[in-house]
């Protein structure tokens, strides 16, 4: 397991692109809290609200991510050199998870990285509209450190939903583009669904326990009152998102160890 994780982890390293993301996202999160600081009488997107999603990194967290995880294991397919690895004697189930711990690793350092940049645009641009230890006014009595905190904490449950199922349409078609799309197609579905799904569950309960309300985690973090949408706690839902996660990892993990390569 350890040199698949360091074949792995030396994989992405060498690509262009993991720097080019990196370098993205500090432009783009630090060029966004100086527009703040330019429009600090901005009602659609204050400040606050601005850093509670790190100056809009979460959102791109969500496509790079998606773009990482589908072809991390469709170009092994595509270029055959998942044959290599497998003769080389590692079993199936141990190269999948390598993939899974490497990218866990990759996702974790963008959120710590971005969560950074995020405190450094704060403090150098918008420092004077609002102080982290106060409280905001649009959550349960909690500081604008710690709403930060859960936001961040609970977009990273989300993410890792999305991402489970990005994984499974990889095992299932082999084809980045197939795995990209299914993420992309998830995220926007649920917006795109979320009125009627709520209706249904004000109809028929059961239907509160579908995935797609689980991707709510994150919007009922920063909204409180959005548990009268979802009809499930904080608790169920991180519960629930997890169990998903988990679910779904492991149908992919069960159709790759069944596919011929």
């Amino acid at each position: 397991m350890r040199t698949l994780l360091w074949q792995e982890a030396f994989k992405l390293l060498k690509k262009k692109s993991t720097y080019w993301v990196t370098i993205f996202l500090i432009i783009s999160g630090l060029g966004q809290a100086f527009l703040e600081k330019l429009y600090p009488h901005n009602k659609v997107l204050t400040a606050p609200m601005a850093f509670s999603s790190s100056f809009g990194a979460t959102t791109w967290l969500i496509f790079i991510m998606i773009a990482a995880c589908a072809t991390v294991l469709s170009m092994e397919f595509q270029y055959g050199t998942v044959k290599e690895i497998i003769y080389q004697q590692y079993s199936r189930s141990t190269i999948l998870i390598s993939k899974w711990l490497v990218m866990l690793g990759y996702s974790i350092y963008l959120y710590v990285m971005t969560g950074a940049v995020a405190l450094l645009g704060k403090v150098l641009f918008v420092n004077d509209q609002f102080s982290l230890t106060a409280i905001d006014p649009y959550s349960n009595h909690l500081t604008f450190l710690q709403q930060w905190l859960a936001s961040m904490s609970s977009s990273f449950m989300t993410l890792w939903l999305v991402l489970s199922v990005v994984f499974l349409f990889a095992t299932l078609f082999r084809s980045a583009t197939m795995a990209v799309t299914a993420g992309i197609v998830a995220f926007f579905a649920f917006n795109a669904v979320s009125v009627l799904m709520f209706k249904l569950i004000t109809k028929f309960n059961w239907v509160k326990w579908n995935p797609f309300n689980f991707l709510n985690f994150s919007n009922q973090i920063t909204d409180p009152a959005r548990h009268t949408l979802t009809q499930l706690s904080d608790t169920q839902l991180l519960i629930g998102s997890l169990g998903y996660t988990a679910l779904f990892l492991a149908i992919g993990l069960f159709s790759f160890r069944k596919q011929s390569v």
